[in-house]
């Protein structure tokens, strides 16, 4: 019955969001490259900014988020990288197996989950993961996603995307405690109340197009291995050894078992970068992710 419960009150409430952009995209064919453009481009900067400065966040609070983000980080891009040479896949589909693997949808399904989960109280601590976390999914997952092999045009394609700027400036301004004007701050919160429906939207959008093909299904079965299962034991140690212990510690486990981000799929659609592998994988992880994580709150509740 407990299964059932969180199940209900943590996971259902995203799914029916997935469900009715799957079924206006079966029956609108919305131009959804445009629609992810603009969640790239103003919301998602958007709703950092408010997070950052609305909660105060400084860099002293990120210190052991960020230091855990490097280290999940790296293990499970490791292991996806070592992964993928030894079954030989293609560099593309080798870049979306790490993507998929170590690229976490700590905001747009994260975010919600904790809310769902633990209620209000538990908001600052995924806040700051979500922040520790969006710096790879707005630079390596650039990096790893463009075709590009000079390091000026790859930097060039991480500033054509907004995030990382939002979130630089965001935190100078906490920091500083610089004064934010009030029309500033009312733009920003109202675009990032849609932020998450947005996000949550455009993944239903892109889920309803997956077409699954034979070859990916070694590399998705990878992926989802690593992403749900291996990821919260990597996480749990990590966190023992870093001294994060109590409710910071369930928020940071069960966002970072969340399925792959969507964020690297946005990027794969801009550089053509094997989207419809990486659809697979963050369709498998989501829908997986339905089991996986109500059993992991049920467990650490």
């Amino acid at each position: 019955m407990g299964f059932f419960v969180i199940f209900n009150s943590s996971i259902l409430p995203l799914f029916i969001i997935f469900g009715l952009a799957f079924i206006y995209n079966r029956y609108m064919q919305p131009d959804i490259r445009q629609i992810t453009n603009l969640a790239l481009m103003i919301f998602t900067p958007a709703f950092v900014f408010d997070a950052v400065v609305s909660h105060k966040i400084d860099l002293d609070m990120l210190l052991k988020p960020l230091i855990f983000m490097v280290l999940l980080t790296c293990v499970l891009m490791l292991l996806a990288y070592v992964t993928g040479k030894m079954i030989r896949a293609d560099a593309d589909d080798r870049a979306s197996l790490i993507l998929g693997s170590s690229m976490i949808n700590v905001g747009n399904f994260g975010l919600p989950l904790i809310y769902f989960s633990f209620g209000k109280d538990a908001e600052v601590h995924s806040v700051l993961y979500l922040m520790a976390f969006n710096i790879p999914l707005s630079t390596i997952a650039i990096y790893i996603s463009s075709k590009e092999k000079e390091v000026s045009k790859v930097l060039l394609d991480v500033v054509k995307i907004p995030l990382f700027h939002a979130f630089v400036i965001a935190i100078m301004i906490s920091s500083l405690s610089l004064p934010v004007p009030d029309i500033i701050t009312k733009s920003m919160g109202l675009l990032a109340r849609g932020a998450i429906p947005l996000f949550l939207f455009i993944l239903g959008l892109q889920l309803s197009n997956i077409r699954f093909k034979t070859g990916y299904i070694k590399i998705i079965s990878f992926a989802a291995v690593f992403r749900l299962v291996v990821s919260p034991v990597v996480a749990y140690v990590i966190l023992r050894w870093i001294g994060i212990s109590g409710n910071e510690q369930q928020v940071a486990i069960v966002q970072t078992s969340a399925p792959a981000a969507l964020l690297p799929l946005m990027y794969a659609i801009r550089f053509n970068r094997s989207p419809d592998l990486l659809a697979a994988i963050i369709l498998t992880t989501t829908l997986l992710s339905g089991i996986t994580l109500t059993i992991l709150i049920k467990m650490i509740s």
